[in-house]
């Protein structure tokens, strides 16, 4: 297995370990200054009819929020218990949600065939060295005028990060946003832009295909 994915495997095993205690701790927007009216302009802008993905949706927070917006989710994360802890909290009116296990670094999905990819705190755990290939997956299975939101931590460096409120560790890779937004650009997107919605350290970055 390459390096990327033993980090990738250890930060998946974190979070199945952690799937009930990560999913109940991340389920309420007000920790989350900003993020809701993100996740509302995201569905806002994602042209229709094509489905959106939440890429590593963990808990399923957002994809309930983007199904109840009237957009056709996919539901797609690497831990196959978090997308279980997911599944279970759908309420009856969003069951139409499809859960799929994908790794980001290789989507198992078409080209061209989503209208939007939202990636809240999922691609920071990406090392850098296969962020790369993780904004071109992005950009692959969005359909032309798609858009790609992605949230990220602020900050310079990357490495394991142990304890805090999760048993286990995780990886994280902190970036300059000014940097990212170039990833962005060089991974085929336009209209990059970046965003700062009110949590302290964090970033969304958006850009078209």
């Amino acid at each position: 297995m390459s390096e990327v994915g033993e980090i990738t495997r250890q930060t998946c095993g974190c979070y199945d370990a952690n799937a009930d205690l990560y999913g109940e701790a991340s389920e309420d927007y007000e920790k989350f200054p900003g993020l809701r009216a993100e996740v509302v302009e995201f569905a806002r802008l994602a042209p229709r009819p094509l489905p959106v993905l939440d890429l590593g949706c963990g808990g399923g927070r957002d994809t309930r929020l983007l199904a109840s917006l009237g957009r056709m989710v996919i539901a797609g994360d690497y831990a196959p218990a978090m997308l279980e802890w997911a599944r279970n909290r759908s309420r009856e009116e969003v069951r139409m949600l499809g859960y799929l296990r994908l790794n980001a670094l290789a989507l198992p999905l078409r080209d061209e065939s989503v209208a939007g990819v939202w990636a809240s705190g999922s691609l920071l755990h990406i090392p850098s060295s296969g962020m790369e290939r993780a904004l071109a997956e992005v950009h692959r299975v969005l359909a032309p005028s798609g858009i790609a939101a992605i949230s990220m931590r602020s900050g310079d460096g990357e490495g394991w990060k142990e304890g805090g409120s999760l048993d286990g560790r995780r990886w994280f890779t902190f970036v300059d946003p000014e940097a990212f937004a170039g990833r962005l650009e060089a991974a085929g997107f336009t209209d990059v832009r970046i965003r700062f919605a009110g949590r302290a350290g964090w970033f969304i970055a958006v850009g078209t295909r």
